[in-house]
């Protein structure tokens, strides 16, 4: 199937279920099955995005709903009647599997899982707690931030690490009994706003607001701190990870080559590409994220959008007329939409949700799939 055949532009569900107020963070599971929401009601859900919730039932809009006088479930397919990807109502609902609510004394603002999807991780104000995905049971917690963790992620399956206002980047032993963290990085001058390891080398990649995106090689203790010039709230890595997107706070998406993993003095950032025009990203952290097959990267916005870049259509340059980048935006949410996930299953490229300060969470999925919510 073609890149543009998997290109995400219909809405086909909505994760219903958190109480009103911002859905601050969307990601999925590992083996992309799966998509987690933490929001400001203190709580973190577990989704199928594309299982209908059969219990859901549209409200009744002056006399028989849009599913129907029973008020039985109706696909996407059925609801648009087989059309365009309107913006029409209300859409059918993914269902809900588990909901996250122990230890969370603040709004949830980071959330993440280890590789074998067995332990939940999730951010609340300075502490991260460690969650017994089946049982909902927390097995453990980590404090010593002095501000806000902004991001969670694992760095195999009982390390894990988080990125924090504070500036500093700190592991976490599950299988210790100290509290205290494994490592602190201190390098940034300002917050940092994301971390993620790479998967095919010993090295932890990281952005902050300082304009860095700097990335640790623990084999040797080198650090590469590449400057996006502009702060940078969000990043992505292609699969092969040698290419990363960062997202900066002046309407600007830049690309380029990762540093060489195995030439690491000899590194240097080269911007292949800057994406714009088709989001707005100044006050707010919004995030961006690189489909599994490496054709497309997703943007949220302070406008509500989502946009959808090309990244296939030649490297070099912006690709576009008047150097514009070609992309597709798409238009559901009503308040900035702080976070975006694509689906990391090869096979599923065409999936992404994304989350909003207006209190909802889409579901998006190519047009050759549009009735996937079943």
């Amino acid at each position: 199937m073609s890149a543009d055949a998997d290109r995400p532009t219909t809405p086909v569900a909505q994760l219903r279920g958190h109480a009103p107020g911002p859905v601050h963070i969307v990601r999925f599971t590992p083996d992309g099955r799966y998509c987690l929401t933490g929001a400001a009601d203190r709580t973190v859900r577990l989704w199928n995005p594309t299982r209908a919730d059969p219990a859901y039932r549209p409200p009744d809009r002056g006399g028989a709903s849009r599913a129907g006088t029973s008020g039985a479930f109706v696909s996407a397919q059925e609801y648009y009647g087989g059309g365009g990807a309107g913006e029409r109502g209300e859409l059918p609902s993914a269902l809900p599997m588990l909901s996250y609510s122990d230890g969370h004394m603040h709004p949830v603002h980071a959330v993440g899982t280890n590789p074998s999807s067995t332990v939940l991780l999730s951010a609340t104000d300075k502490t991260l707690l460690a969650t017994d995905m089946v049982t909902a049971q927390n097995k453990s917690k980590f404090w010593g931030h002095a501000a806000r963790i902004e991001y969670v992620c694992s760095v195999g399956e009982e390390i894990y690490a988080t990125a924090s206002y504070d500036s500093t980047v700190r592991l976490w032993d599950a299988r210790s009994r100290s509290r205290e963290p494994l490592a602190t990085f201190e390098e940034a001058k300002d917050a940092v706003t994301c971390v993620k390891p790479t998967r095919h080398t010993p090295q932890l990649v990281t952005s902050s607001v300082d304009g860095k995106v700097r990335t640790y090689d623990m084999r040797t203790a080198q650090v590469i701190a590449e400057d996006a010039v502009k702060p940078v709230t969000s990043f992505s890595m292609t699969t092969d990870e040698l290419t990363i997107a960062a997202s900066c706070l002046d309407d600007v998406i830049r690309v380029w080559e990762c540093p060489d993993a195995y030439n690491v003095t000899g590194a240097r950032k080269k911007v292949q590409r800057k994406l714009h025009s088709h989001h707005r990203s100044e006050k707010f952290r919004v995030e961006c994220d690189i489909t599994s097959d490496d054709a497309h990267c997703v943007a949220g916005s302070e406008c509500g959008n989502v946009a959808v870049y090309d990244l296939g259509d030649g490297r070099d340059g912006d690709g576009g007329p008047g150097g514009v980048p070609q992309a597709t935006v798409l238009r559901r949410h009503t308040g900035p939409t702080c976070s975006v996930a694509a689906c990391p299953d090869k096979k599923r490229p065409w999936l992404v949700v994304s989350a909003s300060y207006d209190g909802t969470a889409v579901v998006w999925a190519s047009q050759a799939q549009y009735d996937c919510v079943r």
